[in-house]
């Protein structure tokens, strides 16, 4: 689970403009580097689990692989997409980190 400190707060939505986006089969990703303010985000919607239980589900598992990623500095919102709900964790596990180093090359976890 992220901690307060790096969630990205309701406000911090609008405020980021200028987001990259990447994407795959499962998950759609949009970042900034370096913004002012800094988080992670996690949307899953009703057409990705219809239950309420799935989705959070979902939430916790994403945010469980990406939280050594949402460091100082760095704005991370991913989109499940459908059928995301039905991957096992070690295959959502490569997918989000395939994304998160395409979208942070140096390979680290650290800000650049």
């Amino acid at each position: 689970m992220l901690s307060r400190s790096n969630r990205l707060p309701r406000a911090g939505f609008e405020q980021n403009t200028g987001l990259r986006r990447t994407a795959s089969r499962y998950f759609s990703m949009a970042y900034i580097q370096s913004a002012p303010i800094s988080g992670g985000a996690v949307v899953v919607s009703k057409k990705v689990a219809k239950k309420s239980v799935d989705r959070h589900q979902l939430k916790r598992r994403i945010k469980a692989i990406t939280k050594p990623w949402c460091v100082s500095g760095r704005v991370i919102i991913i989109h499940a997409r459908p059928g995301a709900a039905e991957l096992p964790f070690s295959e959502m596990e490569v997918e989000l980190t395939t994304l998160l180093q395409q979208s942070f090359p140096s390979g680290t976890m650290e800000p650049t």
